[in-house]
Order: C-alpha cells, then sequence, then structure tokens
C-alpha cells in the first residue's frame, strides 16, 4: 500500500494540526498522512518510527515520527502518540458509533451529537457495565490551562483509566474540557486528579461532577451540568478545585443566565448602581451584610468593621439602594444580582 498524497481539504487540515500538537508534545518532527486504499508502506529509515492508525481492525493512516540522533519514546510520550491517534481516528470516522461496540468507540459516542447514537451507547455501556445507572455513574469534566495541547489533554484523560481503585475512563475531548466517567468514590478524587496533572506539568484550573437523573436515557445531561460546575469550580473561590452540580444551589441559575449590563439595570438597578460605583466598598458592604442575612454582628466581623461603622455605610448608601434593602423582593433581586455580577468578573464576562 501507498501513502495518500496529502491534500489541502478540511481533514487533512486536521490532521497536520494534530501532527503539529504532537510535535510539541514529543519535540521531534511528525507527519500524519491518511493510506490510500492500494497499501502500506511505511518510511524506511532507522531514524523514523511509523506507527499505523487502525480503526476496526483496518489501518486508516499513519503517524511517523522524526527520531533523528534522540533517545527512544519515553512511556509518556508512547502516551501522547496514543492520544494522537486516537484523534486521528476520530478525525477519519465518516459513521461515528453506527456499528462499533469497542470501549473506546461506545465511550466516546455517549456523548455524540446524534441523540439515537448517544442513546444506544449508553445501552450498550449499561450491558457492559461499564457505566451504572443514575447515582452510580459520575461524569466528570476537567478543565485544564488553555496553554495544553488537545494531544496532551486526550493523552492525560486516557492514563486516568489506569487509577486505582476508582478508574475515570476517557469520554471526549469538548471546548477543551476533559470528559470523564467512572465510579462514585470515597477518596478524594480531585486531588488524584490534581497530583496527576501536576506530575506532566499541566494545571488543572477546575473540575465538575455530575451523575444523570432518574430515567435518564444518556449522559448528556450530565455532562453539561459537569461542564458547567467546572467552570464555577475555575472561577469561584469557594468551590475550586471541584464541586459537584448538586451542591451549585443558586450558581446554577446565575451561570445560564448571559451576560448583559443592560439587562442588569432593569432587573436591579440597585445592583447596576453599586457596580458603577469606582470605589467597591459599598457594592462589598451590601453583598456581606445580605450574605448573612442582615445579620449585623456577623457582616461586622467578615467586614472587620465596628458595628457602628457598618450602620454608618447601610445609612449613606444611595437611595435606590437602600429602597431595595427595605422591600424583600428587591432585597432578594438585588442579593442575586450582586452575586450575578461576581459570577460575569470572574469568567470575564464584565
Amino acid at each position: 500500500m501507498t501513502i495518500s498524497d496529502t491534500t489541502t481539504d478540511a481533514t487533512s487540515m486536521a490532521l497536520h494540526e494534530i501532527a503539529v500538537q504532537l510535535e510539541a508534545s514529543l519535540n521531534r518532527r511528525v507527519v500524519i498522512r491518511r493510506f490510500s486504499p492500494a497499501g502500506i508502506v511505511g518510511p524506511q529509515s532507522p531514524t523514523l518510527l511509523s506507527v499505523p492508525v487502525q480503526d476496526d481492525g483496518d489501518a486508516v493512516a499513519l503517524i511517523v515520527i522524526d527520531l533523528g540522533a534522540g533517545s527512544p519514546l519515553t512511556a509518556s510520550e508512547f502516551e501522547a502518540v496514543d492520544a494522537a491517534a486516537a484523534l486521528v481516528r476520530i478525525t477519519l470516522r465518516r459513521d461515528p458509533g453506527s456499528s462499533r461496540a469497542d470501549r473506546e468507540s461506545v465511550l466516546r459516542d455517549l456523548l455524540d451529537v446524534d441523540d439515537s447514537v448517544r442513546r444506544d451507547a449508553y445501552s450498550r455501556a449499561l450491558r457492559q457495565m461499564w457505566v451504572q445507572r443514575e447515582a452510580g455513574t459520575v461524569v466528570r469534566a476537567v478543565l485544564i490551562d488553555s496553554a495544553v495541547t488537545d494531544v496532551d489533554r486526550i493523552a492525560f484523560g486516557r492514563h486516568l483509566a489506569h487509577l486505582r481503585p476508582v478508574p475515570a475512563h476517557f469520554i471526549t475531548l469538548e471546548g477543551g474540557v476533559v470528559m470523564l466517567v467512572g465510579q462514585p468514590s470515597d477518596i478524594d478524587l480531585a486531588d488524584v486528579l490534581l497530583q496527576e496533572a501536576a506530575r506532566r506539568g499541566m494545571r488543572i484550573l477546575g473540575i465538575g461532577s455530575a451523575s444523570p437523573q432518574r430515567g435518564a436515557t444518556d449522559l448528556r445531561s450530565a455532562a453539561d451540568e459537569a461542564a458547567i460546575a467546572a467552570s464555577l469550580a475555575a472561577a469561584l473561590p469557594q468551590f475550586h478545585p471541584s464541586v459537584d452540580a448538586s451542591d451549585l444551589g443558586v450558581w446554577r441559575l446565575l451561570a445560564s443566565a448571559s451576560a448583559n449590563p443592560d439587562a442588569l439595570r432593569i432587573i436591579s438597578p440597585a445592583a447596576d448602581v453599586l457596580y458603577s460605583q469606582t470605589d467597591d466598598t459599598q457594592r462589598l458592604t451590601v453583598e456581606t451584610y445580605l450574605d448573612v442575612g442582615a445579620n449585623v454582628v456577623a457582616a461586622c466581623r467578615i467586614l472587620f468593621v465596628h458595628r457602628t461603622t457598618l450602620y454608618y455605610r447601610l445609612e449613606r448608601m444611595p437611595p435606590i439602594v437602600k429602597d431595595a434593602l427595605d422591600d424583600g423582593v428587591k432585597r432578594s433581586t438585588l442579593h442575586l444580582a450582586l452575586k450575578l455580577i461576581r459570577l460575569w468578573e470572574s469568567t470575564g464576562r464584565l
């Protein structure tokens, strides 16, 4: 068989990008080429390592690595090659989920864009006992620093299947987020993930988890909730480094709101006034005061001020803010709006 010539179509561009990422991981020159139907002929050179990429038992591409005069690949570098091969398979597949029953394919199809593919994959995974129903399965979303390539993210995700006593199996990469599936764990799996990432020189920004709801026919909703939880774990100190979607409370509602300062002026004019001030003292005072349920003693303890000082600050608030503090509904809306501002600021949307 001969290696097909490189073309300029979208697939070849995607393969080139995978090669570039693998080059960055290995610090060696890499070429990835598709196979023609005629046969396989790999480069004949002692300095070139040819790694066939197979899918359903058929070779679909060839990863060629120029070893030069360098040392042989390490175990972690072979993991990067394996991750690149997985990316190549995903790129070249024309009909994902149609009949593949191997573990890698089924797990990847758990989050396919097609509803029927997701449901079929979930049914297969349940039959094989790769996942359990409802709370017996946990989907974890791992948000990693943007400086890390997709190849290294996938290599990290695939490596986690070897964790003991509770493995975390790689599903896919969505928007740079590593999606994992596994069982609930009595140990702090977040600490384990952070340690494994640190060993690879990677920085995890946040980890979110969620389980499928009762009667769920796939893992799509659980994965979405886990991804939202991961973003909040990255943005808010009280959730860092890891949080389950069930513990988000009102933050889950706020996370679904679009960043629109114009809407904020309508929803809570009092919050808008506090946000627009150059000095954050009044906003911090009101937010803390509302956080503790208007408990003056608790607010003073957090703000490190005397009770007289707190009363003085509250008395000097803008009239629109004082009005909101005196009205039950407006007060609740103000509190939520201040948290929404806090979330937008933490995630760079304001």
